[in-house]
């Protein structure tokens, strides 16, 4: 691939960086578990509103474009269905959002103050999307492949944040190939086993390394995993951005229900990430201030073992090392042996300097 257009190590998303150094982008995937009803998604822009997300994200697409006659229903899509005659196409006609709705959708996030953007399945749903002026795009791994959905959204000219599952180091090369000679080069990639739920074993969090390395560009995880531990383990190894499904009630009836996370674990989730990201601190080892205190008590100083008179010439048995540590270095230790000491110096005290000639 052509060096000139590798790889950017931030990308602009709106007016915030999204990068290695930066605060991580946390997306509340509400994806489909809407189950297509706009109130019920208006409650869950609440939900990331309330838990404090960076964003909240849908899916765009309509199932007459999505899947053809011969689509056939994965095992978690069955999960969702009403029937066991509902056929891919039908299950997602139910699940899609119109434009009407996208808006009023759009219009009721931004009035909450948060982030709303979605991930398109085909062009009339990016369309629909650049009408609403959003600030970037999702690919999900399932388009991966789909060069021209790819080429279109790119030439948007707006940041893009790329899922990978499904799919070879080899196949992503040609994915972001395909995008960059567009010119654009606002490019984020997740990590991510697809399927609902996956095991902790499953997740192969040291590949956001090898995307990383690849590609030179802001990596990060979209999670499928239950619960939150994962997602936050792949913060602390260095992702970018997380994309966690939730719904607002798990025992709800659906695709992903089951597999996502509730409203109190969203919260859960965004408040460990930004302790994580404060307890990052500094590389330098340095003694912090909150640390003073427990240096002087704890820290050992050179004590004296017996009782020793003004005039004696102190040696190594009539010394001990105990804390606090605000006398004697232990590294003086020889300093001291064959000092006479100036003054009467009481058991079990420290030995100062001063005391010594």
């Amino acid at each position: 691939m052509d060096e000139a257009v590798i790889g950017m190590k931030c990308i602009t998303v709106g007016s915030r960086l999204i990068g290695s150094g930066y605060p991580t982008f946390i997306i509340a995937e509400a994806g489909v578990n809407h189950d297509g009803n706009v109130e019920k998604a208006k409650k869950m822009i609440d939900v990331a509103v309330a838990a404090g997300a960076d964003a909240v994200k849908f899916q765009t697409f309509t199932g007459e474009t999505l899947a053809s006659k011969d689509a056939q229903l994965a095992t978690y899509h069955k999960k969702g269905a009403v029937s066991e005659k509902e056929t891919l196409k039908e299950l997602l006609k139910r699940l899609e959002l119109n434009k009407e709705e996208h808006i009023v959708l759009f219009e009721y996030a931004r009035s909450r103050g948060i982030m709303i953007f979605s991930t398109p399945f085909d062009e009339k749903s990016v369309d629909v999307l650049e009408e609403l002026g959003v600030d970037l795009y999702k690919i999900a791994s399932f388009s991966l492949t789909n060069y021209p959905l790819l080429r279109y959204i790119a030439l948007k000219n707006k940041p893009m944040i790329m899922s990978t599952g499904l799919h070879t180091l080899g196949e992503i090369e040609e994915a972001v190939k395909v995008i960059y000679e567009t010119g654009n080069i606002q490019l984020a990639l997740l990590h991510c086993t697809s399927h609902y739920p996956i095991t902790a074993a499953d997740a192969n969090l040291r590949t956001m390394n090898t995307l990383r390395s690849a590609f030179d560009v802001p990596v990060g995880y979209s999670d499928h995993t239950m619960g939150i531990t994962i997602t936050l383990a792949s913060v602390a190894l260095g992702a970018s951005i997380v994309e966690k499904h939730f719904t607002l009630n798990i025992q709800d009836r659906g695709v992903d229900h089951d597999a996502s996370i509730s409203p109190a674990e969203l919260y859960n989730l965004v408040q460990g990430i930004r302790d994580i990201e404060a307890a990052f601190g500094s590389s330098r080892k340095i003694i912090p201030e909150i640390e003073k205190e427990i240096q002087k008590v704890h820290r050992p100083s050179l004590v004296s073992r017996v009782d020793i008179a003004a005039g004696t010439v102190l040696s190594e048995e009539m010394i001990t090392i105990k804390k606090p540590g605000t006398g004697i270095h232990p590294r003086d230790f020889s300093w001291v042996v064959g000092r006479k000491a100036t003054v009467a110096i009481e058991a079990d005290r420290l030995i100062k300097k001063d005391d010594l000639e």
